[in-house]
This record gives structure tokens, sequence and C-alpha cells, in this order.
């Protein structure tokens, strides 16, 4: 098989790659509500309307309603890009395997960071509910996650269906209040690790990528030269988030990468790939209410 001939195949792992693991995944939108996708990085997003409640009538029976679906395009705003040249080898099937391997990893460790970062930070700029405060202490971190808690629930939030995005020191902090309890309830052997808190899912983020603002490298400027993202000067660290699913949609999607053969590529006797990647995380407005987010105490 021309190494050409794995395009698809490789534009289809990313594909698989960026859904699955970003820690975010949890707030991809239902692919079934997303239509076309056009150079230009457009998508069509499947919209419906609908009527509410009437009375039933005993006589006439039931009052006629409309369901319509339409199609809203959308921009997204994240167009980000990268071409990676790979030395020739000897044959093509060492090449295919050396190429599919080294754009999973560019995915996992470059791409997927970044994108986490940037629906963080849209997350923060949008949230309903934001407090600043240092959290140094078991009691401390316990009592603010029980008033985000208490802030979701008052809008009617179930916390079953709610995600705690928090720091790895966030959690520990967490732990060392429960210690006591987990050891009673675990008798000799108690486990510390623990994957929910008051029913809502936790998912732990790198302090890398849990920021209030991000920075992207445009990859040319002097400096800048490696790529990918930063902190914005004037981010503050995240301490942890609680989120609602159906606050926020997450929509991605892989341009079909490009290959150039060595024959063809004109700078270097090496495969030539062309990574780009559409992306965007949309907050609606009447569920910013579902958005909580607990920063450090600031600059």
């Amino acid at each position: 098989m021309a190494l050409g001939e794995y395009v698809t195949k490789f534009t289809t792992r990313l594909d698989k790659i960026i859904e699955r693991e970003t820690l975010t995944n949890d707030l991809n939108m239902n692919g079934d509500l997303l239509g076309e996708f056009s150079d230009a990085g457009e998508i069509k997003v499947a919209t419906l309307a609908m009527d509410g409640l009437a009375n039933y009538d005993r006589a006439t029976g039931f009052v006629d309603g409309e369901i319509t679906t339409g199609w809203e395009t959308m921009k997204l705003r994240y167009d980000r890009g990268r071409a990676f040249s790979i030395d020739v080898m000897d044959d093509e099937e060492h090449a295919a395997i050396v190429s599919a391997n080294a754009m999973a990893e560019f995915e996992r460790t470059k791409v997927i960071p970044e994108v986490d970062a940037i629906r963080f930070a849209t997350l923060a700029a949008n949230a309903g509910n934001t407090v600043a405060a240092d959290l140094t202490t078991a009691d401390a971190a316990y009592k603010a996650v029980a008033l985000g808690e208490e802030a979701m629930e008052d809008l009617g939030a179930d916390l079953s269906k709610c995600l705690l995005y928090c720091t790895s020191t966030v959690k520990r902090l967490l732990r060392e209040n429960q210690k006591q309890n987990y050891r009673l309830s675990q008798g000799e052997n108690p486990n510390g690790n623990f994957l929910m808190w008051d029913e809502m899912k936790i998912v732990t983020v790198p302090t890398a990528r849990f920021q209030s603002a991000v920075t992207l490298l445009d990859g040319t400027t002097s400096g800048q030269e490696g790529g990918g993202f930063k902190a914005a000067d004037d981010a503050v660290a995240l301490n942890f988030m609680i989120v609602h699913p159906s606050a926020a949609a997450a929509i991605q999607r892989h341009k079909k990468l490009r290959y150039f053969a060595p024959d063809t590529n004109q700078k270097r006797d090496a495969h030539l790939w062309q990574y780009r990647l559409f992306h965007d995380l949309l907050v609606y407005e009447q569920k910013k209410g579902l958005v909580y987010s607990h920063t450090a105490a600031g600059k």
C-alpha cells in the first residue's frame, strides 16, 4: 500500500484519539447534531424548535404541535496546524509505522493539552459563578467545593451529572479531609484513591492546562518556534471547576491529513505530513450558571 493511501486511516485514528483522550471529552457535542464541515472551518449545527404543552380536550383530543429542525452554520474559532517532515525510510511499511506513531504522539502530547487548556480557559471566562481564594488546607478545600455544589444545586443541577475538574492538590486536600472516613469504611487496607466526590465525576487536570486564560504561540515568531500554548500574562490558576455538561459543547474536526512523498517534497528528502485541526467550545448563554469556577486568589 502506498503511504499516501494511509491518509484517511490516519485522520480517522486522530479523530478518535482527540475525542476519547481529552480531559474535557465529556463535553463533546453529540455527533448526530453536527452536519457538513467546510475547509474554511465552518460546521453546521442542528437546532431544534418545538411547541410546549397544551390542554387536552376530551372532545377534540390533542392540540397539534410542531417540531422543526434547522441547521445553523458556525465558524470554529481555532484553526491550528503543523507540518512535519520524517526522513525517508528504506521502505514504505516502516515509513507508515513511524508516521502513524509520530502523529499519534503529537496528538497526545501537544494537541490534546492545548485543546484542553483552551476549553478550560473558555469555561472560566464564561462561568456564571467565580470565586477566588487560595486553598491550602483540607478544610478550606472541602468547604469551597461544598459551596460550589450548593450553587449548582440551587440552579436545579443534579450533582450526579456534574463534573468536578480539579488540580491534583485539591484532590489531595479532599482526600485528606475524608481520610478518617475512608479508613473506617474500608477496614484494614484503605484505598485513598477515589473517582467520585458527592456523586460528581472527578477529573484531575495538570496545572499547565488549568488556567483562566491562555496565549497561543504562532510557531514562527522568535521565542515561539516550538509552538503550542502558555498561560496568558494575566492568567490566574484554577483550583477547581464544577460543570454540568449541558452548559457547554465541544466541537473538533481534523481536516484530512495531507501527505507529500519524498519525490514531491521540494524542501527535504523526507515524507511530509501536514496536520490541521479546527475546534471550539460553546458555552450557552442561558446556562452559564451551570459553570462554577474557583481560582487562586490572584496576582
